[in-house]
């Protein structure tokens, strides 16, 4: 197709560079038009920006300066952000606090669990291993006994825990679980249920979270049909259903509404199970007190290719606000969404237009351009922390949020890409190889009436059609500049 046939072609606006530039290539131009000309994605919006990530020059674009609705695209902008702020070497501390004398193994006063924004607390062997630490320390220092009680201060981050726009039907979901300074097992309660022709049994975990279980067996081969949910704002999990006596285990996770007092009551449990003895526990605003642990989250760069490779929400949050907390001495949304645009800014993304209601993409107000995110991209291409960032995103065929895409085809374990799906909206913005050179693309999806897997098929045969462009069909993976396969 000819550049005057596509920029003819119906509602295609081909976006140059800037007076005197190159046209873009025809193969290029042929690969958007056949995106655009989609059936299933008619009467919806189609945004495309492809540029070389090594000169940040646009290739080729397609509505790239619209705002679009980003899903967990906006993760891309939240882990730059935190690399660029914090560094990839950051930890994230918590420490354990004392509000009064510590006297002959009794500490009189509360003890105070004290937030610094670490996601992973409590969450996985490493958070495990570093509440085992805490708890450790105090008995090292000869507590055995608090006259008061256990409280969470989650001050450093503010006082927000919800994402602004976030839908009230996502509050009961686990990729919705509340943020903030202090967070505890993932801010999530496990409920599994075991199949059992007579009572089938439902466990929560942690196991005094309160429960209201209501689930009959149904003879083998039956469907199996349970709900888990929690009213909004109100602790209680009720588990309903019936689960076939042959049915595999089932897991649910649900998110809590008060991270912070969630951690302060399981601080209290594992203080308790270690023989200390502590009253009740609550919540508390920051105040002085005297250090007794402290411990350490694994580094930032782990933490942002867990947060990438399995699209994260509850870590795309924490390092966002943390890093706005750094710079600018705040953690909410406004000061989050400002320095973020520095940041782009910075990079030398224009983050005119753009709308930053979260760090996860969860919200329905984010409004990021294509040309923006695949600006973002190639600037992280040319960056010094190129290396963790790349090394997040999702393999296509092989890892994370793409290892069931791309199962065929030459963009099977060449492209990094991060994906981006909500309801009506589906983004994937990544990297190609080309060559000797690397071009960063982002492709987003709004509005869309079909299926979301026609939307996705779309856009992975848009991508593996970039892929087919490239000079060399067999080139390596994307690699950074130190060699390092990523």
């Amino acid at each position: 197709m000819s550049l005057r046939a596509l920029v003819a072609w119906g509602g295609v606006a081909v976006l140059l560079a800037g007076c005197g530039a190159l046209p873009p290539p025809p193969d290029l131009l042929d690969a958007v038009a056949e995106l655009r000309s989609v059936k299933a994605l008619a009467g919806g919006r189609v945004g495309v920006c492809v540029v070389d990530a090594g000169t940040g020059e646009r290739l080729v674009g397609s509505d790239d300066d619209r705002g679009f609705a980003t899903a967990s695209n906006m993760k891309l902008v939240s882990a730059a952000v935190a690399l660029h702020t914090l560094g990839p070497e950051h930890r994230f501390t918590t420490e354990v606090l004392a509000r009064g004398a510590l006297r002959d193994g009794v500490l009189h006063g509360d003890l105070v669990l004290r937030g610094g924004a670490d996601p992973t607390l409590a969450h996985g062997e490493v958070g495990m291993a570093n509440v085992a630490r805490l708890v450790a320390a105090l008995r090292e220092r000869g507590v055995q006994r608090v006259t008061g009680r256990v409280l969470a201060d989650d001050e450093w981050l503010g006082r927000e825990h919800l994402g602004l726009g976030w839908q009230w039907d996502y509050l009961d979901e686990d990729y919705a679980a509340p943020f903030g300074a202090l967070c505890w097992r993932h801010n999530v309660v496990t409920v599994r249920i075991r199949p059992d022709a007579v009572a089938p049994a439902v466990v929560a975990e942690p196991g005094w979270w309160p429960m209201q279980a209501e689930v009959r067996p149904a003879t083998a081969g039956a469907a199996t049909a349970v709900t888990v949910r929690r009213a909004l704002g109100r602790d209680l999990a009720a588990v309903r259903g019936t689960i076939a006596a042959d049915a595999k285990p089932a897991t649910f996770e649900i998110p809590v509404p008060d991270p912070a007092a969630f951690a302060a009551r399981g601080f209290t449990e594992a203080l308790r199970a270690a023989g200390i003895e502590v009253g009740e526990d609550g919540v508390a605003g920051a105040a002085e007190a005297m250090s007794l642990a402290r411990v350490e989250s694994p580094p930032l760069r782990e933490i942002v290719g867990e947060l990438l490779r399995v699209s994260d929400n509850l870590y795309a949050e924490q390092v966002a606000r943390a890093s706005a907390r750094a710079a600018l001495g705040d953690g909410s949304t406004e000061a989050m969404a400002k320095h973020a645009k520095a940041v782009l800014a910075e990079l030398g993304v224009d983050p005119t237009g753009a709308v930053l209601a979260d760090g996860s993409g969860l919200s329905r107000r984010n409004l990021v351009q294509p040309r923006q995110l695949a600006g973002l991209l190639a600037a992280m291409h040319r960056s010094a922390v190129r290396a963790p960032f790349v090394a997040g995103l999702p393999v296509a065929g092989e890892s994370g949020t793409l290892r069931n895409r791309f199962r065929t085809g030459s963009a099977r374990g060449v492209v990094r890409a991060k994906t981006g799906f909500i309801s009506r909206v589906v983004c994937l913005s990544g990297y190609v190889p080309h060559g000797e050179s690397t071009w960063a693309f982002s492709v987003m999806l709004n509005d869309f009436t079909c299926s979301d897997d026609e939307a996705k098929a779309a856009v992975d045969a848009f991508v593996q059609r970039l892929c087919d462009l490239g000079p060399d069909a067999a080139a390596p993976p994307y690699r950074a500049r130190d060699g390092v396969r990523t």
